[in-house]
């Protein structure tokens, strides 16, 4: 039994929904696998549980899911894990500055908690470096596999929300955006709503309709210049509190913008986009999936323009044809699983 723990939905975040598809997709592939949320519990999903802290006395093999913000946990888990000598492996999804790593005796336990673990996997070339600098890992030691899992059959099945008004729900030209969390990155909006909105202003076109989709508030007063900037504008939908996947959304959508200021991979968001057939746009701070229209990042005024051209396709009907880009994610991570004594070669439960 190889269990993932992580943020299982809900909230809706990206990482959440990974594990949710990493769950899937082991499954499908004849792994016996179980999974420890931090999160909440979806419902419809078999075989995840929330974490208590007896879990951690279980001596199965553990894929932990975390970032740079759930360090503290990170250290913890590792020494429980030392002292029950349990297997374990890390996927990174994402690695920023934070002020506790001016602290050398922080960073070295933080080193040590990595370099026990089986394998460690960075989601991009970005993290990987990130967790090299920062901890002096060995670049040679890390794992750079993308998050961007297909789809998984859960969400496919998911229906739009009720929350979600007509207005939006009607339109001719309906654009997609979200941020799992509206909190600040070195004095800006860490999702870029706030370009999206002030971009919005600048578009005439009164067939197109922007809806906004938002799960935790941590920073009270961004959200509130956010709705100043919003105004009254009737264009603009907000969904707070998002009770479901993103796809049914996305599927409805004719236009996905994803205007992060930074983030750990190219977006989940817009590979979902992409293998749905929709037209994706997204800033250019980090690499994104092929066939993501960029714009300059933070550029208000150039993202107008991109969806600008996005509307024009959207009213002729010109949406990309769908395609999943990343569709051997599942056996990349089980060749580690696999190198790390996991698995067998034949993908059992190996002894460890």
């Amino acid at each position: 039994m190889i269990r993932i723990l992580g943020p299982f939905p809900p909230p809706y975040g990206g990482v959440a929904l990974h594990c949710v598809r990493l769950l899937e997709a082991l499954r499908g592939k004849g792994l016996n696998v179980c999974a420890t949320s931090l999160g909440g519990v979806p419902s419809g999903i078999v075989g995840v549980s929330k974490w208590r802290p007896w879990t951690m006395l279980s001596r199965s093999p553990v894929h932990y899911h975390t970032d740079e913000g759930n360090h503290r946990w990170m250290r913890l888990f590792s020494r429980i894990w030392g002292l029950t000598r349990t297997p374990y492996i890390v996927t990174v999804h994402s690695f920023r500055h934070r002020p506790e790593f001016r602290d050398a005796r922080t960073v070295s336990s933080l080193a040590s908690a990595y370099t026990n673990a089986s394998a460690i996997i960075a989601i991009s070339n970005e993290v990987a470096a990130s967790l090299a600098s920062t901890l002096g890992l060995h670049r040679k030691n890390l794992h750079v596999i993308p998050s961007n899992l297909p789809l998984s059959s859960w969400e496919l099945a998911a229906v739009l929300p009720p929350s979600v008004a007509k207005n939006w729900r009607n339109a001719s030209i309906r654009i997609l955006a979200n941020a799992g969390r509206v909190v600040s990155y070195n004095g800006r909006d860490l999702y870029g709503i706030d370009v999206l909105i002030d971009a919005f202003t600048l578009i005439d076109d009164v067939d197109a309709k922007l809806c906004i989709a938002v799960g935790d508030v941590v920073d009270e007063a961004l959200w509130n210049n956010h709705e100043q900037r919003i105004g009254s504008d009737p264009r603009i939908t907000i969904v707070r509190n998002l009770a479901s996947p993103l796809a049914p959304l996305v599927k409805h959508a004719h236009v996905v913008v994803r205007p992060t200021r930074t983030e750990g991979g190219p977006s989940l968001t817009l590979s979902e986009a992409i293998e749905l057939g929709r037209i994706a746009i997204g800033s250019d701070a980090v690499p994104r999936p092929d066939g993501t229209d960029l714009f300059r990042n933070g550029d208000h005024v150039d993202l107008a323009r991109v969806l600008r051209e996005s509307i024009v396709k959207a009213r002729a009907g010109r949406l990309p044809i769908s395609h999943a880009q990343y569709s051997d994610i599942a056996d990349q991570i089980v060749k580690v699983y696999e190198r790390s004594g996991f698995v067998s070669t034949t993908h059992t439960p190996a002894e460890v």
